[in-house]
């Protein structure tokens, strides 16, 4: 099986998108599997018809006879159909579902790249090193795998559903939860950071993975691939000519660096300690940004933490951005738009696009690759970051033009770099 992952790196607005669709429609005696971000890509309606589904894919369903959309995909599969499902579900599937796309021969095709490798929250690093100190889980020294060791009559209380522990435990046997590497003072284990992951054969129990992205040397998924021993080669079998780098430069108008930010370090962790002052400010940042450039509130899109935005987090903050006249359009739709969002046509109407946060990858997710050998370029990510979100807007159509207005000096210049050829994905 599948051992070559096959990456097709190219700058958004390739229609890498559309190529790969009419390569799949044009083998028709191949199996496949379409990974998408988002179901809105997958909804087949009059006026925005599915551009997989029109080529005789299905969605998994609940039905009568499939409880759950696992099962569903379960039933397709047995049935060898061609099927279009959403990242998430993808990383959900069972041993039998990674069994049944090995006997049938899948081709595996993710447009965009899927996060195998997430923070791991539903437990603490408290609650790992107990277990550690009371020899319950032990870890692996060559990738950081927790592992369960306990007997059987140690383990008992933990199979309870209403143990506290109890998902925690479940986690740890299915061997999803990784750690960086753990050290010990005067005999007792101290502090650790935890990951989730998704098994190996999630990657290599298809024919074939092929992955739609861009700039993928130097990501995350190239760092977890490497880890795992995944050798990546470029997928080459659909023929995309790249527009040059200034073609799509030139339809992006990007807004001087207002100094009035330089103080507003934008990382999450300024964004966490940000007062009622520094919100204001970004406030009075996007409004005047919008007004001076002119555009209705409809065609503007901004960025920063969902947690400083009212409804979309989970903080208990007390300050949120809501620059007024710019946090919702007419139609009531918020202005906000998540900076992980992906392969979605949903906002390519957008005109101005002001992008206010400083991205790094996650400590934790950075500390155990690093544990482990394995770096991240924290200029690669932060750089596909903004541009996947800029992309979002009215540059990803023909012809489409865009205004950008970037507050964090550092995003400020990784993206001068860009413009300038400094980043470019070499296999």
């Amino acid at each position: 099986m599948a051992q070559d992952i096959e990456i097709c790196s190219f700058l958004m607005g390739s229609h890498k998108t559309n190529k790969i669709i009419e390569w799949m429609k044009s083998n028709p005696n191949e199996k496949y599997i379409y990974v998408i971000p988002n179901l809105s890509e997958l909804e087949d309606t009059e006026d925005t018809p599915s551009r997989v589904l029109s080529i005789g894919f299905e969605t998994p369903e609940v039905d009568k006879e499939n409880k759950t959309k696992s099962e569903s995909l379960y039933s397709k599969l047995v049935l060898g159909a061609n099927i279009a499902c959403t990242h998430a579900l993808y990383k959900m599937l069972s041993k039998k579902h990674l069994e049944l796309i090995r006997q049938q021969n899948y081709i595996i095709v993710a447009d965009e790249e899927v996060s195998l490798i997430n923070v791991y929250e539903q437990a603490s690093s408290a609650d790992l090193v107990s277990l550690l100190n009371d020899n319950k889980v032990e870890i692996s020294e060559e990738d950081g795998l927790v592992k369960w060791v306990a007997d059987d009559i140690v383990s008992e209380p933990y199979k309870d559903t209403k143990h506290k522990h109890h998902r925690f435990y479940v986690h740890i046997t299915n061997e999803n939860i990784y750690t960086t590497r753990c050290t010990k003072k005067n005999g007792v284990y101290d502090n650790a950071f935890m990951v989730s992951q998704i098994t190996k054969e999630l990657v290599s129990c298809a024919k074939r993975l092929i992955i739609i992205t861009y700039l993928f040397k130097g990501s995350v998924l190239d760092a977890f691939l490497r880890l795992k021993g995944f050798n990546t080669v470029k997928f080459e079998d659909i023929g995309i000519v790249e527009a040059p780098l200034q073609d799509v430069v030139s339809r992006i108008k990007l807004l001087p660096y207002d100094n009035k930010l330089s103080k507003c370090k934008l990382s999450s962790s300024w964004w966490k300690g940000a007062d009622a002052s520094d919100i204001k400010t970004i406030n009075n940042y996007i409004r005047r940004v919008s007004e001076k450039e002119g555009f209705e509130s409809n065609l503007v899109m901004w960025t920063c933490p969902s947690d400083r935005v009212k409804g979309a987090g989970k903080s208990k903050v007390k300050n949120f951005i809501n620059p007024v006249g710019y946090t919702k359009d007419k139609a009531g739709d918020t202005l906000w738009l998540g900076c992980s969002v992906r392969a979605t046509n949903k906002y390519s109407h957008k005109k101005l696009a002001i992008h206010c946060f400083d991205r790094y990858p996650h400590v934790a997710i950075e500390s155990y690759l690093l544990d482990y050998g394995i770096k991240i370029d924290k200029e690669v990510f932060a750089i596909t970051e903004l541009l996947q979100w800029c992309f979002r807007g009215n540059i990803r159509v023909d012809g489409g033009t865009m205004t950008l207005a970037i507050a964090s000096k550092r995003m400020y210049d990784l993206y001068l770099k860009w413009t300038k050829g400094g980043f470019k994905d070499e296999f």
